[in-house]
């Protein structure tokens, strides 16, 4: 179970009032007595929460109530992409059940014991790795007028747009050369984010780092940020720089950034990518976790549907059939992505 961070910037007003502006559909935060911090939407037409935010986090920790009370009867709760969690009460003593389904991995860098990128490197990466990682950055910035850049609190808002068409712009390029679609790109999600990340930088809540070519944005990193940790939304490189493995260099920077200013980590958040797998020393599991009314027959049903179907998608994971649908997502809607 992890620590429950006070200040997850997904639990803050910053975050929740943009994403109920988005996906809330027009309802209502609803907060219950068995969980702290967490609010929840409710679904249309069945007894079933969501917890705000649901799948746009980059990862919740909460924690049970010490204290509760019968306003789960007959509910069904759905938390998504829980980190850690920690339980001060005995669920065996109340009516109040829950599955926990895994999802999804996740990759954090542990800094906490490092004083700089070197030692990290010297630590996680293999001899013949961090020479040639070495080797690409030197390349690089012998090349080209190379310059990093980390954005908080001290934007304006025509360099935000700027910025975030370019983001846009790469992703787009990085994708359709990858023939597969990003989920981030999706009308509704790109629209979310745009919104809610300049409020978030401006109250120290995210930021975004660059790589410049002289003035030319060549790589763009979306992060979020809590007390003593950094968390990667979304990352995105000019494949025209691709022989000078651009992402290592700028997953370099970022390292970097994070030991000198004091952070105990780089969370690369859920989902599976060589790179993650490389620079990470700590593996973990995203999870699911669904609460159900035990004594109510529709809510162990429906908890149970959401748990076998959680699972199946799991699998569907594990087994990378997602990955083939998202290539034929972007097979069938290829005039679409090359707009």
């Amino acid at each position: 179970m992890g620590e429950i961070t006070s200040n997850n910037p997904y639990l803050l007003d910053t975050f929740r009032s943009v994403w109920l502006n988005h996906f809330g559909d027009g309802e209502q935060p609803m907060a219950f007595s068995f969980v702290n911090s967490l609010t929840f939407i409710k679904h249309k037409k069945l007894p079933i929460y969501h917890n705000t935010g649901m799948t746009n986090t980059k990862g919740i920790n909460y924690k049970l109530s010490n204290s509760i009370s019968n306003d789960f009867k007959g509910k069904v709760f759905i938390i998504c992409d829980v980190q850690g969690f920690i339980n001060e009460n005995n669920l065996e003593d109340t009516n109040l059940g829950c599955y926990r389904v895994k999802q999804y991995p996740g990759y954090i860098c542990d800094l906490k014991d490092y004083n700089s990128l070197q030692d990290y490197m010297l630590g996680v990466i293999s001899k013949k790795s961090r020479y040639k990682f070495n080797s690409y950055k030197r390349k690089l910035e012998s090349s080209y007028k190379i310059h990093y850049r980390m954005y908080i609190d001290n934007i304006t808002p025509e360099l935000y747009e700027n910025l975030f068409s370019h983001f846009k712009r790469l992703l787009k390029k990085r994708f359709f050369d990858k023939k597969t679609v990003n989920n981030n790109l999706n009308p509704d999600e790109w629209a979310f984010y745009k919104e809610v990340t300049l409020p978030m930088i401006l109250n120290k809540e995210a930021g975004l780092f660059v790589v410049y070519d002289d003035d030319k944005p060549i790589a763009i990193t979306l992060l979020n940020f809590s007390k003593n940790k950094m968390v990667d939304v979304m990352r995105v490189f000019d494949i025209d720089y691709s022989k000078f493995r651009l992402g290592t260099v700028s997953i370099m920077k970022q390292l970097e950034w994070c030991i000198k200013n004091n952070f105990e980590a780089l969370d690369f958040s859920k989902g599976y990518y060589e790179y993650k797998k490389r620079w990470a020393n700590k593996p973990y599991w995203f999870e699911h976790h669904i609460y159900y009314d035990k004594s109510s027959l529709i809510a162990k049903i429906l908890a149970t549907l959401h748990k076998l179907f959680f699972a199946f998608k799991l699998f569907l994971r594990k087994k990378h059939i997602t990955n083939y649908i998202h290539e034929l997502n972007f097979f069938l809607n290829k005039k679409k992505y090359a707009e």
